[in-house]
């Protein structure tokens, strides 16, 4: 049986009575997807998604910080693009990809469109993950390691098999949609620190949903697309890529978002430094430290994963989101690291550049099997720390307090209070809704004024602040 037959088999067979928590885990990951999609409506990216859009036609579902609906495809590359925005978003670690931002973006707006239910979403949801991931298994780290940007990619074919769950596609139809996909997914990290980066996430949303429409009415794509021989594996992938036969063995048993869960960023910037800030914050916590005693810092990280943290001197936001050089300052200088802390002026800060000299990674031993961090003193002493987790990770995740705390962040100074807590409750309750545009309904502002500004005294935060909860 090819690998898109497996998938379509099980995607469009499988029981929505699911087990092991998956319903919990995809309400917290809606939680926190829709909270990085808000605060991310009023980044640039964003607004570029969504003037380009605006020409081209009203429809049925909502784009976030846009008071017209628009068509569903359109909708998901616009919201699709915002949460990714700040880098806030979801990650998780077989796929190194941002599942959540993609699969989540096209659900809402096809879901908008068709008025599903809360739980059919969310089993969709669960049966994108599940797809993203295991293809994450089959393809990487080959695939990431080669320069392709796995939500891109991996993230297309996720969502139009989440997209043809959604419908009820019978697995002939599914299987056509994720053939497709595999026609519409591209994009590579080359495009680091440019708003491109941002807009893959909306793109492969865009591109689950059209994939999904057009097998819906017909159109068809071949059953080898993925492990043929001009299929995804052999083009996408290195020869030491693991293949597809283990993954797709394991589909649902456990399912991949039980297995290995979704990673929660504390932090809006490349998940590849959140080992590090956790580190800096919990040594300047202990130790009371201030960025004057500091002479340098150490960060030991993966090798393959300094390549990706290539801004020493980060010039916008962009940059500054994939520079760990500028993380750690901010961490050393502030206490924390926010949203609030990758806008322009902050960026632009005197006392924070005057600390990136003094910051420098070194690549781990091949041996290594945790992330470490070295603080060295003006006054001769030596701190250091080793970081098992990241905090917000599978083996060290968020308590529900601290993503409802995230999410309440991320609202402040772009939804009032009345609508930010309505909104909150509704997704803890989304299991239970009838029809999803009783939780879309929120995302859309006013027809006057424009929420989706934040205001300049905004700080938008990550929950705690630091890692011992001041």
């Amino acid at each position: 049986m090819s690998a898109i037959s497996a998938i379509a088999e099980w995607a469009s067979g499988v029981s929505k009575d699911h087990e092991g928590g998956a319903y919990d885990r995809a309400r917290d990951g809606c939680i926190d997807t829709v909270a990085c999609l808000v605060a991310g409506a009023h980044d640039p990216a964003s607004v570029a998604a969504r003037d380009a859009i605006v020409g081209w036609g009203t429809g049925a579902a909502t784009v976030v910080g846009d008071s017209e609906r628009r068509p569903a495809p359109w909708a998901a590359l616009a919201n699709g693009t915002a949460v990714d925005a700040l880098d806030f978003d979801d990650y998780d670690v077989p796929a190194a990809s941002h599942p959540s931002a993609v699969i989540l973006p096209a659900l809402l707006a096809l879901g908008e469109e068709r008025g599903a239910s809360g739980r059919s979403l969310l089993d969709a949801y669960i049966v994108g993950v599940e797809v993203q991931l295991r293809l994450g298994e089959a393809l990487n780290m080959s695939h990431f390691h080669k320069g392709f940007h796995s939500t891109a990619t991996i993230g297309t074919l996720a969502a139009s098999v989440a997209c043809a769950r959604l419908l009820g596609f019978d697995a002939t139809t599914t299987g056509h949609a994720l053939s497709i996909a595999t026609s519409l997914a591209a994009g590579s990290k080359s495009q680091l620190g440019t708003t491109t980066i941002h807009l893959h996430t909306g793109l492969a949303a865009h591109n689950g949903v059209l994939a999904a429409a057009l097998a819906g009415v017909g159109a068809t794509g071949s059953v080898d697309a993925l492990d043929g021989g001009w299929g995804t594996l052999r083009l996408l992938a290195d020869g030491d890529a693991p293949g597809f036969d283990l993954p797709l063995s394991k589909l649902g048993d456990p399912l991949a978002i039980v297995e290995f869960g979704l990673c929660v960023k504390p932090y809006p910037c490349c998940s590849y430094t959140t080992s590090a800030i956790d580190g800096v914050l919990s040594l300047r916590a202990e130790h009371g430290l201030t960025s004057n005693e500091v002479a340098e810092v150490i960060a030991r990280i993966p090798s393959r994963n300094i390549e990706l943290l290539k801004f020493p001197k980060p010039e916008n936001e962009l940059e500054a989101r994939f520079s760990m050089e500028f993380c750690l300052a901010v961490a050393l200088h502030r206490g924390a690291v926010l949203v609030a802390d990758f806008t322009p002026t902050a960026i632009a800060e005197e006392e924070v550049r005057a600390l990136l000299p003094r910051i420098r990674m070194e690549a781990l031993s091949e041996t290594a099997e945790h992330e470490n961090v070295t603080i060295l003193l003006r006054d001769g002493r030596t701190l250091e720390r080793t970081v098992e987790h990241p905090r917000g990770s599978a083996a060290l995740p968020f308590s529900e307090d601290e993503l409802l705390s995230k999410f309440d962040s991320c609202m402040d100074g772009v939804l009032g209070v009345d609508d930010a807590t309505a909104l909150k409750q509704t997704l803890i309750d989304i299991e239970s809704l009838d029809d999803i545009r009783d939780l879309t309904r929120y995302l859309s502002p006013p027809t006057t004024g424009n929420p989706w500004a934040p205001r300049a005294d905004a700080g938008l935060q990550s929950p705690d602040d630091t890692l011992d909860g001041r």
